[in-house]
């Protein structure tokens, strides 16, 4: 039963960022689609350029759907599973953020500018930008925590890049509209630095589950914390792990208050039933005692 409710759990996570990375599919569509015609009437190279960004999302966004996908596949070559699919494109996306704090700082620190012929749709366009990347990021970024999807996440701070950069194009807009195109490199700045922050977090992570870096601190505590109430545990040795997407591998060396073999087996399978009902993102828990 405990194994139905697990695979039932993994089903329903698998199936939940499925359906969360195709909105975002639809999100970076629709954003390129409306900031390219804005550009385009509104006169706007910097509004049309952002839009022509928003369709390396787009492609950014696929790339996530397709990672998690491929990460819940079965395979006898990957005996431990394609977990880290999600991780690897976590670390693409960290690298697409770069490239997009990149091209922002080139086209506005080195671009030509140009006049604006309709400040209005120029306008209309950003706030709608705005909005819907400020809003659609939080939600996917607290969505990606609830389901512990790095690939998600990568992908929320990727999409608020788009929150960042609308700023920029607005700045720019006012400045250009007003006579003072310097406020839109100062402006870019220090929205890039913001940008590349954001995508160095999320390269860091990436790499510390690839490189099978350790659990961290408040995982081991909540583990240490279960392993309290089992009284049959007389010594906690060492609690090690490893992330892989969205699930964890735990490894436990104990030693057990009990002689018999038999009995230590029966303790060893309760603690693992234990840890996998508290915490439903463990996938596998190792035990070694003595």
């Amino acid at each position: 039963m405990m194994e139905t409710n697990k695979e039932n759990v993994k089903s329903l996570n698998h199936s939940e960022k499925k359906q969360i990375s195709l909105y975002s599919i639809g999100i970076n569509f629709v954003l390129s689609l409306i900031k390219i015609f804005g550009g385009i009437v509104s006169g706007s190279a910097a509004l049309t350029a952002d839009g022509v960004h928003s369709l390396s999302d787009l492609a950014a966004s696929l790339s996530v759907y397709v990672g998690i996908i491929i990460s819940n596949k079965k395979s006898d070559l990957f005996p431990h599973g394609l977990y880290k699919v999600e991780n690897l494109v976590a670390l693409v996306s960290a690298f697409a953020i770069f490239f997009a704090g990149y091209e922002i700082a080139k086209d506005v620190l080195f671009g030509e500018t140009e006049p604006i012929k309709n400040l209005t749709v120029a306008m209309g366009v950003i706030a709608i930008t705005v909005l819907i990347t400020f809003l659609y990021s939080r939600w996917e970024k607290q969505k990606a925590i609830e389901l512990n999807s790095p690939s998600l996440l990568a992908d929320a701070e990727h999409i608020k890049t788009d929150f960042y950069t609308a700023l920029v194009v607005l700045v720019g807009v006012l400045g250009q509209y007003f006579g003072y195109p310097i406020v839109e490199k100062i402006a870019v700045v220090v929205v890039v630095y913001f940008i590349f922050h954001s995508g160095f977090e999320i390269l860091k992570e990436a790499i510390k589950v690839l490189l099978d870096a350790s659990l961290d601190h408040e995982t081991i505590e909540d583990i240490k914390d279960i392993l309290k109430n089992e009284p049959k545990i007389k010594d906690i040795i060492t609690i090690t792990g490893r992330n892989a997407g969205s699930f964890q591998f735990v490894q436990l060396d104990l030693v057990l208050n009990t002689d018999s073999l038999k009995e230590a087996h029966e303790v060893a399978h309760t603690i693992e039933d234990e840890i996998k009902k508290q915490m439903p993102f463990v996938e596998k828990v190792i035990i070694h005692y003595q």
